[in-house]
């Protein structure tokens, strides 16, 4: 079963990504880039918050749909990720190669290569012409712990696996000596994020929503993500906060279109149950937000002016318009994996070799990344898929 208002999500969390490193890669852009432009395309962390949710939220119904042992989960998990991953490194290194690009060390190459590259640095960072590639390492590793519960004893490995994570992120904040063991601590805690996805479609049944409630949810995930909560600049405890936020997106996206039958008592999430906490992350963004004047407003406007615009006639108009914008963002949503990995490599050759030029610059990348993303997902893993069908 699609879920249509998911693969929105997965679209929507390509594109912002795919935008806030045009902004903030291109070598014109992010020399001139204004406050407006910067706000507008500062968007990057959230993506990744939306997909390490829709990737626990995901596992589980595929896990649900099929019954899988460990060995089967990881395979299958494998062919998904590894071919497009390892084909795209090849494309970074080549680009390393013929922009004569030097910054890159071996250790960045080996720790890319492994999936234990970090923009925390701890054990290696990824390579800078496929930066993205970080989020891989944490997505790696989430398969791995889930594959270890697997079996008749799940919910109590599952139980220890969140409690794991819950004292990973009070560990987070504790400098600890040992790189490896504050690795190990952030993944566990970054794995938070992925067990509320998980978690998500294991109760959606308890809950019901509605289109504006989630709307107001979404408005507020800039807001909230900027709080910075604490001193880290990868704060995992805003992170948090922005993704049980996100609760009620992800309950009406996975709901919508499923009849609620009468027997079936659900916990009603409404605007009134958020809106106390857009008046708290509001207040605290005026108070001790370090984030630019104009995105402080263009954050708070957002939710406010959802939450008394949205009636039942401008509902209808916004459902409208995402039907006439469905196939797009379906098909977006279907390369979404190749065009998170493409799109920086490409970003990256196009800025070395046309660092001051910008239209014809966006245009071709824009060209160029579709087509690599389409070729890879649409032809390439289809044959891998029919190699190991076939095998």
């Amino acid at each position: 079963m699609k879920y249509k208002y998911l693969e929105y999500l997965r679209a929507s969390a390509a594109l912002a990504v795919f935008v806030n490193h045009i902004v903030g890669k291109l070598p014109y852009l992010e020399k001139h880039k204004g406050a407006a432009l910067q706000s507008i395309g500062a968007w990057g962390t959230e993506a990744v918050i939306i997909f390490f949710l829709l990737s626990g939220v995901v596992i589980n119904h595929t896990v649900k749909k099929s019954e899988q042992n460990t060995a089967t989960f990881l395979k299958k998990r494998a062919i998904r990720i590894l071919p497009i991953y390892y084909t795209c490194l090849l494309l970074a290194v080549g680009i390393d190669y013929v922009t004569n690009f030097r910054t890159n060390t071996a250790a960045n190459y080996l720790g890319t290569f492994l999936f234990v590259s970090t923009l925390h640095g701890l054990l290696t960072l990824p390579m800078a012409t496929i930066a993205v590639a970080w989020s891989l390492s944490f997505e790696v590793f989430f398969y791995v712990m889930y594959s270890l519960t697997i079996g008749k004893n799940q919910t109590k490995w599952l139980l220890v696996w969140i409690f794991l994570s819950l004292i990973s992120v009070f560990l987070y904040y504790i400098s600890i000596s040992s790189n490896v063991l504050a690795y190990f601590v952030l993944m566990l805690s970054f794995s938070s994020l992925w067990l509320v996805g998980y978690f998500i479609y294991e109760f959606k049944h308890l809950f019901q929503t509605n289109f504006s409630t989630s709307v107001f949810a979404f408005s507020m995930i800039p807001l909230i993500n900027r709080l910075q909560i604490s001193p880290n600049y990868y704060d995992i405890v805003t992170y948090l906060v922005t993704a049980l936020v996100c609760i009620p997106i992800f309950i009406f996206a996975l709901n919508s279109g499923n009849p609620i039958s009468s027997s079936q008592k659900r916990i009603k999430l409404s605007h009134w149950h958020y809106l106390p906490v857009y008046i708290i992350a509001a207040y605290l963004s005026l108070r001790y937000s370090r984030s630019l004047l104009i995105s402080r407003v263009i954050y708070l406007s957002i939710p406010f002016l959802s939450l008394i615009l949205l009636n039942n006639q401008v509902e209808l108009l916004v459902k409208k318009m995402l039907r006439s914008w469905e196939r797009v963002m379906l098909f977006v949503a279907s390369i979404s994996y190749a065009l998170y990995l493409t799109h920086m490599p490409i970003i990256f050759l196009f800025g070395r070799l046309m660092p001051n030029v910008v239209i014809p610059n966006i245009t071709l990348i824009i060209i160029v990344v579709f087509s690599i993303s389409t070729f890879l997902e649409h032809f390439f893993q289809k044959k891998i898929n029919q190699f190991f069908k076939r095998s």
